[in-house]
């Protein structure tokens, strides 16, 4: 006989796989703010991911300036074609574009929605993959950026010079970073698909106008923004792989060692 609530084989409910629900796992309770959102291991394996990565992105920085002729031309050429174009209205578009990932919005926006996250679900692990993929994106940028020292595009430029170089492009990392992250998070806490496609499709169109505006306002290459994006990319992987999904919870070391 059909019972009143119809269960899964995990024994779950099926209204709690409702579109707009996260399934938990049938491997136990989730996480709460008495679990850490990553492991002992899993800090372990980012510092290595940090060092991993900034070497790549320092010898990729080198072999562009160094040995990538190809890439240099293609640099200067989309440099001078996007300041032929320049205007007073899209000077200032682009200002707002370039300001979707500077770090007076970035910043105080992560804090926020971090906050959010851990009221809202009373854990850690939203916040520590919004929180982590912007930080961890920041140090190999900074790093890589010291190390290299590239030359800004040979034209002016429509914002104040930082002290990092033009190479990688920082704000792109950190858009894919971050609104990669709120992407991911969207995905853990609803299935609609429209929802997703949208969530999606915004955190590519963000990325793109922020690189865009960069390259416009003559502050990175081509090659810097192309760069910056992997770098964020394999920011948001890394620290992905870390963080403990919600919906599971990893077994206390004393209880994997005795079966309990």
């Amino acid at each position: 006989m059909q019972t009143a609530v119809d269960r899964t084989a995990t024994g779950v409910s099926r209204e709690a796989l409702e579109p707009g629900a996260v399934a938990p796992s049938a491997s136990g309770p989730g996480p709460t703010l008495h679990d850490p959102p990553v492991s002992r291991n899993g800090l372990l394996a980012l510092l290595f991911a940090y060092v991993a990565l900034s070497g790549v992105a320092i010898i990729v920085g080198f072999l562009i300036i160094d040995h990538f002729g190809v890439a240099q031309d293609l640099d200067v050429r989309v440099a001078h074609w996007l300041a032929d174009r320049r205007s007073d209205r899209w000077n200032e578009a682009t200002w707002v574009g370039s300001g979707l990932a500077d770090i007076f919005v970035k910043v105080p926006a992560a804090a926020v929605l971090g906050a959010f996250f851990v009221w809202r679900w009373r854990r850690w692990n939203e916040a520590a993959l919004l929180v982590g993929a912007l930080a961890f994106e920041a140090a190999v940028f900074v790093t890589a950026s010291l190390v290299v020292g590239r030359a800004r595009p040979p034209l002016s430029q429509l914002d104040s010079i930082p002290l990092t170089s033009s190479y990688p492009s920082g704000h792109t990392g950190a858009a894919v970073a971050f609104y990669g992250a709120i992407a991911i998070v969207v995905y853990w806490h609803t299935r609609r698909r429209i929802t997703l496609r949208f969530v999606a499709l915004a955190a590519v169109a963000l990325v793109i106008v922020v690189g865009a505006s960069r390259m416009y306002r003559g502050m990175h290459h081509l090659s810097d923004v192309a760069v910056g994006v992997l770098i964020g990319a394999a920011s948001l992987w890394v620290v992905y792989l870390v963080v403990q999904r919600p919906g599971r919870r990893e077994p206390d070391s004393d209880e994997s060692r005795t079966g309990t």
